[in-house]
């Protein structure tokens, strides 16, 4: 079974925590944490990128997805989407980190999130 979501990101246990708000990745959640999963990524698949460092201090792993992502053929989420993990993390006493006029704001595109503290 294709994952539903995937999460590209350097910091697997701060981005699943920081996205859906739980410790560990559903089984419906992939986590992308190397060059070569994010290059091979499926025309369509539905993704986030989830990054801790300033921008000026982007790795290997996040110009990877940015020229990934490039090439047009990857999914964002939607304010539909960013509803339905919402409904998912009230179901499972969780916490999601991700606001629903996000979608809004950025009509859907694929997106990073940068979460710097």
């Amino acid at each position: 079974m294709s994952p539903r979501l995937t999460i590209i990101t350097n910091h697997p246990r701060r981005a699943i925590l920081a996205v859906l708000g739980v410790e560990a990745a559903p089984s419906w959640c992939r986590v992308m944490t190397r060059i070569d999963e994010v290059r091979s990524l499926p025309s369509g698949a539905k993704v986030i990128g989830s990054w801790f460092e300033p921008r000026k201090f982007r790795s290997a792993l996040e110009w990877a997805f940015i020229e990934r992502r490039g090439l047009g053929d990857l999914v964002g989420l939607s304010a539909e989407d960013l509803d339905k993990l919402a409904e998912w993390a009230a179901r499972n006493h969780a916490q999601s980190g991700l606001d629903s006029s996000l979608a809004a704001a950025v009509g859907g595109m694929v997106i990073s999130e940068r979460r710097i503290s």
